[in-house]
């Protein structure tokens, strides 16, 4: 770039800061290259520019996996680094936070290439690392395709000339609060909403796409009533979720999150919910019955997707309040209208992808759909990903590349008419080496991945779990149009009765699947033949939820050890229904189905032997420690205070923490490691092996 395209490139930005909309900038070649273009078009470095990734010596960079740290201010510029991988939570967030008139600067591989590139943020997607070596990345082919077909976004090639510098609109925008703290008349409007909502008790939603002022308006709200002597809470899917309703907020304002809300019960007017549509619907519906409550959400949002918000919380809610009211912001607040960076970042990670809806009737077409045929068809893709959305509160811009990129991955789709009505993503796990299952089973190694073998066998106390193969149902989807149809049940039926997954899928032993334990998911996986083998000791933070963990077998030896696996389920569950899962309801262990208990003194000895000597846990270890030390005596004698700590330590419902506080120990981690001292008493020598 020349001085004089330099001059030129400084007439551009002010232009852009003066009609309020931002640009994206590819630099598309070398990191060297691309990061040497981008210190001369950004300038000095200071505090207006965020650098994500790898950066120069004289500027100040964040890691792009802790891009959250940079959120909760705006920036002038923005600078990612895609040779240090393409995130695309951190791509998607960032990008937010430039602000209007504001330049965002991508650095990234040539584009002809750049499929084919080992992208470091691969590594998030395979169980090791060395696994990443050699993808082709489908998501990033389909990015580099879209950034090319785009007329607004600038493309800079190395060894090519600097983009010709498109003309900018001459309208002046300008970003004013009013004497309110309002940015325009829809954020007025909806203001008055939210105060006149409150005063009346009416439950409200305030719906829109980030940059509108939700948030904000939130904290504006609460300013006025608590000003006005109402008690009002906050609450959000996590602290940083509610970071902006708080900073809008010139009164001190409580925030609670949505588990300890539902556990305190502490007593307010007014409960303000951000970032609704990444809670649960059954958490929302019970805060709504307890609370008068506003509930904003963003409706394709990269902390959880709106569309599971509108289809299924908003019709369950007019059931409990017919009169609720409903306010939408279109109208954006941080940038111009006229900005084409949001909608491109929309299009990127298929964010704004909505599902089709489907025909209620209609003969059903069950089909593997393979990755190739997804990023062939672009527009199944995103009626795929769309689908998917709705199965989870928590759907991620991660969650597309996941579905295009992630080893292991295969697709299925029920279809009416061509449009997809259901589907499932299944995983690969198992198999794993016996050093390595040995590892895991012993606390020292915990891999990315392979969850359903990894916590069978180290929570759960199967030592034999990480040699069996499975195929893990991530996720499974039923368009809210066709539901109550029984199409969740035959697309499970379809996979119990295929021979096979494909041909790039090997066999497998176990078909399993994870999920908050509701009765009535528990009712569902169980009526297809899915026998529980885990029920997780915590509760999920958000849902509330414990986890379960169920099989169903395919092989022979699957088939055969299964009765064995669930027998010791059982035994252990006896122990934690008088502890730490005691307060679950008569109702909730009524619709969990279970063999008889059977405990085996050999697995009780190998677990003692392993905690002992090595890293096992020791919640998760209670029952066949206690058993264990019932049924044996110490090779060498124990103090009668050393008698009182290992009882305690195993007692139902006892925690390491509150052990450490009753004893004067140091804390849990001192607790559990007296734990270790005390169970080796029981055992000849340390061992090796």
């Amino acid at each position: 770039m020349v001085n004089a395209s330099l001059t030129e490139w400084a007439q551009w930005r002010r232009q852009l800061h003066h009609n309020g909309e931002r640009r994206l900038l590819v630099l598309s070649g070398s990191e060297a290259w691309g990061m040497s273009q981008a210190c001369r078009l950004v300038g000095d470095a200071d505090d207006s520019c965020l650098w994500l990734g790898h950066a120069p010596d004289d500027r100040e960079s964040c890691a792009i996996g802790k891009f959250q740290a940079a959120l909760g201010r705006e920036y002038h510029h923005l600078v990612f680094n895609a040779h240090s991988g393409l995130h695309p939570d951190a791509f998607g967030a960032t990008v937010g936070a430039v602000m209007a008139g504001g330049l965002v600067l991508l650095l990234c591989p040539p584009l002809n290439e750049w499929a084919t590139y080992s992208d470091p943020d691969l590594v998030r997607y395979v169980a090791l690392p060395e696994q990443a070596a050699g993808l082709h990345s489908r998501f990033l082919h389909r990015f580099a395709a879209l950034l090319q077909q785009d007329p607004t976004v600038l493309l800079w090639q190395q060894d090519g000339a600097f983009p010709v510098l498109p003309e900018l609109s001459p309208v002046l925008w300008r970003r004013r609060r009013d004497r309110r703290g309002c940015l325009n008349r829809q954020q007025r409007g909806a203001l008055a909403m939210l105060l006149h909502a409150a005063r009346r008790r009416q439950p409200l939603v305030m719906t829109a796409d980030r940059g509108r002022g939700k948030s904000s308006l939130l904290g504006l709200a609460a300013d006025r009533l608590l000003g006005a002597g109402y008690r009002v809470l906050l609450t959000a899917p996590n602290p940083g979720a509610a970071a902006q309703a708080l900073a809008h907020c010139d009164r001190p304002l409580d925030f609670i999150a949505p588990d300890a809300l539902l556990a305190q019960r502490p007593d307010a007017d007014i409960l303000l919910i951000d970032e609704a549509a990444a809670i649960p619907v059954p958490m929302l519906m019970t805060l709504a019955r307890r609370y008068c409550c506003i509930f904003a959400s963003t409706e394709h949002g990269y902390e959880g997707t709106g569309l599971g918000f509108q289809l299924k919380f908003q019709p369950a809610l007019s059931a409990l309040a017919p009169d609720w009211q409903k306010v939408h912001l279109d109208m954006p607040a941080r940038w111009s209208p006229q900005d084409p960076l949001e909608p491109l970042v929309f299009r990127l990670l298929a964010l704004d992808a909505d599902p089709v809806t489907p025909p209620r009737e209609g003969e059903l077409h069950i089909a593997w759909v393979s990755r190739q045929q997804l990023q062939d068809d672009d527009q199944l893709l995103q009626q795929l990903f769309a689908l998917l959305t709705l199965a989870h509160y928590q759907t991620r811009p991660s969650d597309l590349r996941h579905l295009l990129d992630a080893p292991g991955l295969s697709v299925v789709v029920a279809f009416r008419a061509t449009i997809p009505v259901a589907a499932a993503l299944l995983i690969q796990e198992g198999s794993l080496s016996a050093g390595l299952g040995q590892a895991i089973w012993r606390g020292q190694r915990r891999p990315r991945g392979h969850l359903l073998p990894q916590s069978l066998a180290f929570h759960g106390g199967i030592r034999a779990a990480c040699e069996f193969s499975y195929q893990r149902v991530m996720r499974i989807v039923v368009h809210p149009h066709c539901q109550q149809q029984g199409i969740g049940s035959q697309l499970l039926h379809w996979l119990q009765q295929t021979p096979q997954l494909d041909s790039q899928q090997q066999e497998y032993d176990f078909l399993g699947a994870s999920f908050g334990a509701s009765p009535e998911l528990l009712d569902f996986w169980q009526h297809n033949g899915f026998d529980t083998v885990r029920i997780g000791l915590g509760t999920d933070g958000v849902s509330g939820l414990h986890a379960a963990m169920m099989l169903w077998p395919r092989s022979a030896k699957a088939q055969q050890v299964l009765p064995q696996w669930q027998g010791q389920f059982s035994a252990d569950l006896m122990f934690y229904r008088q502890g730490l899962l005691q307060d679950l309801p008569d109702t909730w262990w009524q619709h969990l189905k279970q063999l008889p208990p059977v405990s085996s003194a050999a697995r009780d000895r190998e677990i003692a032997h392993d905690f002992a000597f090595h890293h096992r846990d020791l919640l998760c270890d209670q029952p066949a420690l206690a058993r264990f030390i019932a049924a044996n005596a110490p090779l060498a004698p124990l103090s009668r205070r050393q008698q009182q700590l290992l009882h305690a330590l195993l007692a139902p419902g006892s925690t390491p923490a509150e052990i450490a506080c009753q004893r004067g120990l140091a804390g849990q981690k001192a607790a559990i490691q007296q734990g270790r001292l005390l169970l080796r008493h029981f055992f000849m020598v340390p061992s090796e092996t």
